[in-house]
């Protein structure tokens, strides 16, 4: 159920005894309660048992280019937070998986610059503001590339902002907030309690997430059907 900023801030503070029931927040009050909410969340963008959603982004690819920018200035606007799948798709809508391997595999490619019908592996070098990401072999043909991403919450600009998560995430999000809060307003009597309170619901939520966990490949390529990438890595 979805709920104003105002209201979990006000929730937050109600949890750690500063404001009674009724009670409203002074402007300050509420935008501390914003900067406190808005570290959270960018927190748990980061936290692969916090996503509370996945965002697929996808890049029309140029024939003989391997390299794409994604992010502010780049071939797509968005930057992934985290890949976790990704895929090639033809013009006849033929999906061909993509490996992710690591920055290491990567550079101990000898040739680059490879060009063949399908890529197969994918490396993304996550930088800031622009992840780059690196297809090999180099595709001839202007496939479509789709990767699969952990999304993230946008930031909360005012107290009038509605909230709209999955459940248990706002329940959640109330007791957490009020210990990220409770260090300003010196709090220590109803903080035991809240505390417990926040390391549950946070417990409740990272074993729902846990089924969807993402994998990822670190290991070395599997080579399969093509000569030419076994003469790469001897």
């Amino acid at each position: 159920m979805a709920e104003t900023a105002l209201a979990i801030i006000t929730a937050s503070m109600r949890l750690l005894g500063v404001k009674a029931a009724g009670e409203a927040l002074d402007a300050d009050e509420l935008q501390d309660g914003l900067i406190s909410l808005n570290d959270l969340l960018d927190e748990w963008s980061l936290q692969g048992y916090m996503q509370t959603a996945k965002v697929q982004l996808t890049q029309v690819l140029t024939p003989a280019q391997a390299t794409y920018t994604f992010g502010v200035a780049g071939d797509n606007s968005t930057r992934p937070v985290r890949v976790t799948k990704a895929w090639v798709r033809d013009s006849s809508n033929n999906d061909y998986p993509l490996e992710i391997i690591s920055n290491d595999i990567y550079n101990d490619i000898l040739q680059k610059t490879l060009s063949t019908s399908y890529p197969v592996y994918l490396y993304l070098r996550e930088a800031y503001p622009q992840t780059v990401a690196n297809l090999y072999p180099v595709p001839d043909t202007a496939y479509t590339l789709y990767l699969e991403s952990t999304g993230t919450i946008g930031a909360i600009a005012t107290g009038a902002t509605s909230i709209d998560l999955a459940p248990g995430y706002i329940s959640a999000i109330k007791p957490i907030l009020a210990v990220r809060m409770a260090p300003e307003y010196k709090i220590r009597d109803t903080f035991p309690l809240v505390q417990q309170s926040a390391n549950e619901r946070l417990a409740w939520i990272k074993r729902v997430n846990s089924n969807d966990r993402p994998k990822m490949n670190t290991g070395l390529p599997t080579f399969q059907g093509n000569s030419n990438y076994r003469e790469l890595f001897p």
